[in-house]
Formats: structure tokens, sequence, C-alpha cells
């Protein structure tokens, strides 16, 4: 036994060699070991054999994994699957065997620093080799999930169970190992990582009747298929804890790709495993990492009942992570952290009990306070354009309670209808929105601020019509028909004491888009 053993050490050992070594140490040309392999050795030698030499710390196992391929190509079904062995057991060996080919493609651990900087080259021998670890993964399912008709009926029926058992086994792996190279931008893919992993994962989606990403992860209710979500968190587990998840660049992508396609109600399921690494995510100091945690907030707050966010104080801690985004001085975290803090707020915030009583200051006054001292004091036009994208959203979700604000709130729309922001205006666009939402909100209260903020949006008409050369006509446009919009609801709200000013502002003032202004809003009050 110990002979064939090392005669089958040997003869693999050649073949890793066949493609670096010279025609004159060539014994046997390749075919002729394959097929001396294939009748010599059973299924379980090969199998043990090659995870062993797949493990070996050597370089270039690209000939070895190419020929291990050609032996199963080649392979007959009754040498696939044996007599005189379970399928149990041998199912183990094929998973050990694509588990040692999942090991070569593992994205070697970093060593966490303040830069994280890390170089393509670090990767340059996980990059050369996945392709062909991929390719050799495809075959190997392919020579399983094989019905070519010439089979014997019990040794079809045999591979059909093996295949059932290894599929099964390996499909969280391989997901794994996949999704890890998705993104042919990081430093660890390429294009063609990337479109081979692609194919891979749709091999065996395909291999296990899966119709896509969602049902591969979360199983259907409406067959026996169970999903590979609850395996995938497993795997990652180790490499998600405290002091691991930094060490590991890809396994939070991995991550964040199944989480955000897991919907509900099947997310609920996982909460417990899905939360504490998010949150891990989300109090890094490095923006890529908070905003991956923030997309992974959203979707777990989108697709989790509220009652279980709060089950165990769960919302409120959500709140405090995101509610320390607000400090940063990141647009594009604090464009993302609103909407969400918002769907938090939601879930915290009970509906009122009784009609007449005043609500509580709630989750959703610290946010609205917070955004606005921040937009009164800041000079940066990032900033300030990521404050006002979802101011709109914060009013329209505060509804009358938005008065208690009301006096901050119309400071900061008068200094931003005034100040430029830019060829697009994108904060005065936004601020804009908020000032119909305002309006609309605190409809009783409106009456009160009603000339100065109309002044405000008649001098923004103005500025748009005089300014041509900064700013584009179609902004122009928009901004004016923006402004329109509120002196309408404005003059709505004031039951028409509006009209006669402006009927004398259009008088005074020769310019065109003051004119159709004013005529819009004169033609609503006679039209209502």
């Amino acid at each position: 036994m110990a002979d064939r053993v090392a005669n089958l050490t040997c003869l693999l050992e050649q073949l890793r060699l066949s493609e670096t070594s010279g025609d004159e140490n060539r014994t046997q040309s390749d075919p002729d070991h394959v097929d001396f392999i294939l009748k010599t050795y059973t299924v379980t030698e090969v199998l043990s054999e090659l995870c062993t030499e797949i493990r070996k710390d050597v370089p270039n196992k690209v000939p070895l994994l190419d020929k291990s391929l050609h032996i199963f190509q080649q392979s007959s079904t009754c040498w696939l699957v044996p007599d005189g062995i379970d399928t149990e057991t041998l199912s183990k060996q094929y998973v050990a065997y694509i588990t040692s080919l999942l090991s070569t493609i593992q994205i070697p651990e970093q060593r966490p620093s303040e830069e994280e900087i890390v170089h393509d080259e670090d990767f340059a021998n996980v990059k050369e080799v996945a392709p062909n670890v991929l390719k050799v993964i495809c075959g190997l399912l392919k020579v399983l999930d094989r019905n070519d008709g010439s089979q014997v009926e019990r040794d079809s029926q045999r591979l059909q169970e093996l295949k059932g058992m290894v599929f099964k086994k390996v499909a969280p792996g391989i997901a794994c190992g996949c999704i890890a190279f998705f993104g042919a931008e990081q430093p660890w893919s390429n294009d063609c990582c990337a479109s081979s992993a692609q194919d891979t994962l749709s091999l065996i989606m395909r291999c296990c009747n899966f119709i896509n990403e969602s049902e591969m992860l979360c199983g259907s209710d409406d067959s026996d298929k169970v999903g590979v979500f609850g395996s995938i968190l497993s795997l990652l587990k180790p490499s998600l804890g405290r002091d691991s998840w930094k060490k590991n660049l890809s396994t939070r992508q991995v991550f964040y790709w199944c989480v955000v396609r897991v919907a509900r109600p099947y997310l609920s399921d996982y909460i417990n495993s899905v939360l504490p690494p998010v949150l891990l995510f989300l109090d890094d100091h490095q923006l890529e990492n908070r905003l991956l945690g923030v997309g992974c907030l959203q979707h777990v707050l989108k697709n989790t009942p509220a009652a279980e966010l709060r089950w165990y104080n769960r919302a409120a801690v959500i709140y405090d992570a995101l509610y320390a985004t607000l400090y940063s001085q990141e647009p594009r975290l604090v464009e993302k952290a609103v909407p969400c803090l918002l769907d938090v707020c939601a879930v915290l915030e009970k509906a009122p009990t009784e009609e007449g009583v005043p609500q509580k200051v709630s989750q959703t006054d610290a946010l609205l306070r917070h955004v606005l001292s921040n937009m009164q004091h800041e000079g940066k036009v990032a900033m300030r354009r990521a404050y006002c994208r979802h101011l709109h959203l914060i009013i329209q979700h505060m509804g009358i309670r938005c008065v208690r604000h009301l006096n901050r709130l119309l400071r900061v729309v008068y200094e931003y209808l005034e100040v430029y922001d830019g060829p697009v205006e994108t904060a005065r666009k936004d601020i804009l929105a908020a000032t119909k939402a305002m309006i609309i909100e605190a409809w009783l209260r409106m009456p009160h601020h009603a000339q100065p903020l109309a002044k405000a949006l008649l001098k923004l008409v103005i500025d748009m019509s005089m300014d041509e050369s900064r700013t584009p006509e179609n902004v122009r446009e928009e901004i004016c028909a923006s402004a329109t919009e509120c002196l309408v609801l404005l003059n709505r709200c004031c039951e028409g004491e509006l009209a006669e000013d402006m009927r004398v502002v259009g008088e005074e003032i020769e310019i065109s888009a003051v004119k159709k202004c004013v005529k819009t809003v004169l033609e609503d009050m006679e039209n209502p």
C-alpha cells in the first residue's frame, strides 16, 4: 500500500512538473500518465494524494491543477463512485478536495494599520492561480453533474446521491470564495478572476437548482431548498471578530454582498449574527468601512420587523451608532446616514395614543436639531450639500412637530437660499424641497413668517434671472419653478394675503421670470 501511494505521489509530481521541465525529463506523455492513474488507482487514493499535493507550499501549481481536471474529465462513472465504499465517506473526500482547492485562493491576512495600505503585488500569487482553481472546481462540478445517458443505472443513481451530498456541503465555501473576487477593482482581483468567479457561482447555483442569488442565500418556502446564508455566516464568523476583521480584507466584502441580498422575512433569523460585525464596521475610522456599515444597517432596518428591532434594545444601539456618524466631516457618510437614522427613528418612536396631547421630544427632534446646528456653521460646499440632501425627509417625517424648530429652520433656509453653491445649485434645489415640506407640515404657523420667506424666494428668482454666466439655463428654470411652487403654497396658507404685494412686485420689476412667477401665484389664487 505504501509503495502504491509513493508511486502515485511520484506520478502527480511529474504532472506538476510536466510543463516546467524540458521534454528530455519526461518519461511518459501526459495522456499516458492520466490513463495509467485511472487504471491503477482508485478515486479515493487520487483524491487523498491530490489534497496533499495541493496543500504543499510549492511554486506553479497550475499544471497539476490542469492535469487533475483531466483525470476527472476522462474518468468513468464507475470510477467516480466505486463499489465497496459508502456514498457518505466518498462525499467527504470530494468535499475535502474542493476545500483544499479553495484554500489555495484564500486572501492572505494583512496586518491592520492606521492607513491599511495594500499593494497589488501582495496578492500576485492569488490573482495568478485563482482563475485556474475556479476552472478546476467548475470542471469537477460538471463531472459530478454529468448525465450522458451511457451510465449504468446503479452507478447513475449513486452519482446523483453523491452529487446531492457534495453540492450541499461545498456550496457555502464556493460561494464565499467566488464572491471575494467579484470586485475586479480590488487589489486581490482582476477582470479574469471576477469573470471566473461569476461563472463558478452561476454553475453551483445551477447545479443546486437555485433560481437566483437571493434563493441561494435564503432558500425557498415553496420547496425543500435550504439557503446557504447561515453556513456562510458560520464560515465568516472567525474572521469577523473585533480583533480579526481588519486583517481579512475580503471578508467584509463577502459579508456585505450576502447581507444585502437576504430580504424579509429571512433576515430576522440571522439578526444576532449580522448586527455585531456591522456595528464594528460603523465604529471604524476608515470611511469605506463606515459606508459599508451604514449600507448594511439600512438594509437590516428595511427588512427586519420593527418589533424584533426593539427587542433587547437593538434599535437604540443602532441609533446611537448612526448618530455618531453625524459628527463626521465626510459628505458621503453624512448623506447616507441621515435616511438610515430616519428609518431607525420610525422604529423607536411610538405613535401618539391620545389626540390633542403634545408628543414628547423624540430622537427625530435631536436629529433635526443637530443637522440644523451643523448647517448654520458649515462652510464647506460639499458638507452643505450633504446636510441639505435629506432635510425635506426629516421635516416630512416629523410632520407638525417641526414647528418646534421653525425659527432655526427658517434661518437656515434664508442663508442657503442666498448663497451660490456651484453651477448645478444642488444645495439650493434641496433647500427649496425642504422649504416646500416646511410650508406643508407647518401650514398653520406659516402666515406668521410669510412676508420674510416670500421676500427670500422672490430674491432667489431675481438672482437666477440676472445670473446668466455661471448657472445653466435649465438649472435656473428648475430653481425658479420650485421657488414659484413654494410661493403658491405660501399664498394659499395665508389665504391670499400675499397677492397684493406680489402684484406690486410684478408691476415694478421688469424681469420676465419674476413676472411669470407673479402671474402663476395670482392665477392660482383666482382658480383655486
